[in-house]
This record gives C-alpha cells, structure tokens and sequence, in this order.
C-alpha cells in the first residue's frame, strides 16, 4: 500500500490524535528504512503550516503524535531515535518527493534555506535522503552547499552519516570542500559508502587526520566497533579496507598512548558486550593485524596488545594477536 504522491491542497479531515498509530498501520510491518519513508509521508501530509491558523494547533498536537508513535515504532528494531523532521519542505527533500518540494519552493522561495529548530536546512535532509533531483531544485532557489549547523555539521556529513555515497560526490562536484572532520565522523560510525567517497575528494593526506587526543581515524575506526550497536558491523571491514593503505597502523594516540591495536586489545566493551562472540569482530582484529598492526608494540605502561588482552581473559582476541605476533618475530 503507497501514501499518495505530494500534498493535498484541500482542507483536511484531521484524525483524532488517539488514532494516530492507526496511519501507520496499513504499513506495517516493514524495516525501519520504510518506516522513515512512512513517517517522512505522514509528516508531509499532516504538517500544521499547511493549515489555517485557527486548526493549527490540533494539527501541531496530531504531527507530534505521529513523531511519537514514529519513535516507539523503530524501537523494536533496535535503531537509534533519529532526528524528527519540522518543516514540510525537510520532509519532501529527504523523501525526495520533488513534486511537493517544487511546490513549496514556487510558493515561498525561501523555503530553500529556512532553518529548524537546530539550524539544519532542507539541503542536509536531502543530503541524508539521498535524492540529488531534489538537491539540485534546492541549489536552484539558492540552497547553499557549504551551509553548516550552529555546532559544525555541514551537509557532507548528512551525506556520509547516511551512507549517500552518490551524494557526497555530488556535493563536492558542487563545490563542497571535504575536510577531517566528515572524514571522523564517517570512520567512527562505519559508514563505508559515504567514507569512501570522502576519501576520494579529500586533498590532503589521511594519515594527517587526528582528533585533538591524537586518535587517527584507524583509531575511530576502532572505536567504532566496539562502541556503536550496529546491525551490520561488517560495515566497519570495509572501511579497514579504504583506511589501511593509507593510515598507519601503529601510531599511538597523545592521550593514553595506544596505538588502534592496543586501544582494541584492552577495551572492556568486549566483556560488556560479548564481541568475542561477534566473528565479525573477530575477523576486524585479524585484518587490522594483517594490515601491519604489531601486537608486539608496547604502549606507554610497557604493555603489548597480547598481554592486554590476556588481562581482559579475551581468549580468543589474545589468540589472533598471538598468531600474527609470533609470526613478527
């Protein structure tokens, strides 16, 4: 079953707020990716600026309803509670419902860079949907590509933070400039399509890139792994691969002086979160060896990563690096 294409004109027949799980209903279930696309349709359709000021106030009650029921639904899927859509024109660009977003945009063209609540644009909700039909009509009523929020995420990062590889070249065809900072971001969370992109038009060297405790991104990608539930934490394999050739592996960080090898060794959320029954993660610690991580190393307290795994009771962690720091020696 499909929510109809763009946004009626006509006054609307508001349902009652206590029925607004039922809209989503007809639609379920489905993966959360859908249910976004779900929410996004039923923001659109039910936003109170659509109405007259006298029914706004029941509408704006009904949309926060329907953000709610959007929340409580994605919890069984184990999801992280996103960021809710304010405006129509944020819900028609992440949709990529470039009909309605035509709509909007003739009739206020400024709609093109208003702000929300945390000084987001339409352009990064496109960005994050992925549509470059609708970034294009944005840019065109002025939407600006180097717009940043007040706390510094441009809309590259809403590219690669949703894994819009397609849209982050797009972007920087455009003349967005990739810097460290969407490089940290896409490395830490895994997300292999959008890093991979950034890579490509980044112009300074990888290895440059630190945090400012010395963390290279070899580092957040360890970091990662073992500190973001993900439902495909092959994902992070991935990015090992794209970072590897490129980043050195055995660089300690100015804060604790591990290097990523280390700092994986000795983390206590392999205890705390059973990874070691992960193969995934398992075979994150092989590759990263196998990328010249030397278990060997010592760290600033003379310790190497065998022995720190060895202190966590990390058997089958201490047994990988064993393996590849017998084979150094």
């Amino acid at each position: 079953m499909a929510l109809a294409e763009g946004v009626p004109d006509v006054r609307l027949d508001l349902p009652r707020i206590q029925d607004a799980r039922a809209l989503f209903e007809p639609f379920l279930p489905c993966d959360d990716t859908q249910l976004r696309k779900i929410y996004l349709r039923l923001a659109l359709k039910y936003h109170p600026d659509k109405l007259l000021k006298a029914e706004r106030s029941a509408a704006t009650e009904l949309f926060q309803a329907i953000a709610a029921v959007y929340e409580d639904l994605l919890r069984p899927f184990g999801g992280k509670i996103p960021k809710r859509v304010k405006t129509q024109t944020a819900a028609a660009a992440e949709l990529g419902d470039v009909k309605a977003l035509q709509r909007l945009l003739i009739e206020l063209p400024s709609r093109a860079v208003e702000e929300d609540y945390v000084g987001a644009v339409p352009l990064m909700f496109a960005a994050k949907g992925g549509c470059i039909e609708a970034a294009e009509l944005l840019v065109r009523y002025n939407a600006d590509v180097h717009a940043e929020t007040p706390f510094g995420w441009s809309v590259l990062v809403y590219a690669a933070l949703s894994d819009q590889g397609h849209m982050v070249r797009w972007l920087a065809k455009e003349g967005a400039r990739v810097t460290g900072h969407e490089l940290q971001l896409a490395a830490f969370g895994g997300y292999h399509r959008g890093l991979e992109a950034l890579i490509e038009h980044y112009d300074q060297e990888l290895s440059a890139v630190k945090t400012s405790s010395g963390n290279t991104l070899l580092h957040l990608l360890c970091l990662g792994i073992l500190n973001i539930p993900k439902g495909q934490p092959e994902r992070y394999l991935k990015c090992l691969t794209l970072l590897a050739p490129a980043v050195p592996p055995n660089v300690m960080d100015s804060k604790r002086g591990l290097s990523p090898i280390q700092l994986v060794a000795g983390h206590g959320n392999w205890l705390e979160h059973n990874l070691e029954a992960s193969n995934i993660h398992l075979k994150f610690v092989e590759q990263l060896c196998a990328a010249k991580a030397d278990p060997n190393a010592m760290d600033k307290n003379g310790q190497s990563a065998v022995s720190l795994a060895r202190r966590k009771n990390l058997n089958q962690v201490a047994s990988i690096l064993q393996r590849f720091a017998a084979s150094r020696l």
